[in-house]
């Protein structure tokens, strides 16, 4: 029985690694991520940090609102289409978890919505969001009182905001920070 024998182990090995050290290059020169370019003007936010605050405990000092980083709840809400409003202190915890939250108030904006509007636009957020957990994506919807706009979506230190629904738009945001920011590998 013959053996194979390296004659040149460094080369060998030396190759492989400068191989390995190129693939990285790209991937950090291309980002790494393939999710495409979203096409709309953001707010982006200074990073107030992941602490967690004690159960039940308020905070008052985000930098945006509705919040997109900062000091919050323990737990992260379950995601999904919620009926009744989630305390702002939890959204920054699903956001830190790389998901995507919508929140919407029917009184905000240029033009409030009836009930029967209102209706309509939870109806069609809803359906966003319900597409998107079949698909695996981490998305939260819920109610929002006290915005100055309909339409809230977030991201950790992203916002964008509207007044009217825009399937396409929602959709792009989700498509591009959902598990943008994920320090957690959730």
């Amino acid at each position: 029985m013959s053996r194979l024998r390296l004659r040149h182990p460094v080369l060998i090995f030396g190759s492989l690694g400068v191989l390995a050290v190129v693939a990285v290059a790209v991937l950090v020169s291309s980002g790494g991520d393939s999710r495409p370019d979203y096409p709309y003007t953001v707010q982006t936010f200074e990073d107030l940090g992941r602490d967690h605050l004690a159960p039940g405990q308020t905070y008052d000092f985000y930098n945006s609102d509705p919040p997109t980083t900062g000091p919050h709840a323990p737990l992260p809400a379950e995601w999904g289409v919620h009926d009744l409003p989630v305390a702002k202190e939890v959204l920054p915890h699903n956001m830190e978890h790389g998901g995507v939250v919508v929140q919407y108030d029917c009184s905000a904006g240029e033009a409030p919505l009836d009930d029967a509007g209102c209706q309509e636009l939870r109806d069609q957020l809803a359906a966003i969001t319900e597409s998107n957990r079949s698909d695996g994506k981490l998305v939260l919807m819920v109610p929002y009182a006290g915005m100055e706009h309909t339409i809230a979506l977030t991201a950790w230190r992203t916002l964008d905001t509207l007044d009217e629904f825009d399937e396409q738009r929602v959709q792009a945001f989700i498509d591009s920070f959902e598990r943008k920011f994920n320090p957690e590998g959730f």
